[in-house]
Formats: structure tokens, C-alpha cells, sequence
């Protein structure tokens, strides 16, 4: 997972934090700046974690946990074959993103089941003092 921000437009527009999977996240990166002509500062990368249980098991501290939610649906492709889209989204602007991303669809034509994991960016730091957790998303 890449955590990085997209550089603002305009003068006075934040930064865009944003969460990448890496598989994904060159080709983002090269789309983000040849077609919206943003430049994409990358911050940090480490592994996402679904909320539950485990974290406490692994000992991970509250300080090393940034809330991120994962969004899964499947959206109509070509002749009507569904193709699964992942996205990932800082919880705290999460509703916003969300109205953002299915606006891409036509009026009335939005995502069946999206499904809505809560979880945490894992800290690369602490991701690393405890390599004996086993690989997640």
C-alpha cells in the first residue's frame, strides 16, 4: 500500500492524501501526472490492516494505526461483465470520497454492493519491528 498526497491545483487547495494499492500504483502515478497533470508525492509504504482482533494480538499501538477504509464493488463493464474495483479512502473524508467515486457513473446507474471494510494503514515502522506478522492485502 503507497500513502501519498497529489499536489495541489491551486493556490489554497490542501494536499489530496491518497492510498494507493502498490500493484496499482505506478500506472496511478503516471495518470495522475500525464492526464490531471498532478504531481504525486510518495510518503510512505506499507500494508493495510482489516479492524478486528488481530491488531491487538500483534501488539501494534494505537499511534502506529492511521484509520483507512476499504471500498470493493463491482462496476458494469463490457457487455455487462462486472469488473471488481478496490479503492481505499482516509476515514475521516471517506463519506465525501464516496459521493466522489460514484459520480463517475451515470444518473442511476451507480455500484451494486458496495462493500465498506474499516481498517488501518499500518505504520512502516511498526510493520517492520514485528516482520513475523504475516503478509495482509
Amino acid at each position: 500500500m503507497a500513502r501519498c498526497r497529489l499536489d495541489a491545483l491551486e493556490q489554497g487547495i490542501p494536499d489530496s492524501l491518497r492510498f494507493v494499492p502498490l500493484s496499482e500504483f505506478d500506472l496511478w502515478r503516471h495518470l495522475m501526472e500525464t492526464r490531471h497533470g498532478r504531481r504525486v508525492l510518495l510518503e510512505s509504504v506499507s500494508v493495510w490492516m482489516p479492524e478486528g482482533p488481530g491488531l491487538s494480538e500483534h501488539g501494534l499501538e494505537f499511534e502506529d494505526l492511521e484509520p483507512v477504509v476499504r471500498v470493493h464493488f463491482d462496476r458494469p463493464g463490457p457487455f455487462g461483465i462486472p469488473v471488481p474495483v478496490e479503492r481505499f479512502f482516509p476515514a475521516e473524508t471517506y463519506p465525501r470520497a464516496r459521493a466522489a467515486l460514484l459520480s463517475h457513473w451515470p444518473l442511476g446507474q451507480t455500484a451494486v454492493d458496495v462493500q465498506v471494510s474499516p481498517g488501518y494503514f499500518v505504520a512502516r515502522s511498526a510493520w517492520e519491528s514485528r516482520r513475523s506478522l504475516a503478509p495482509v492485502d
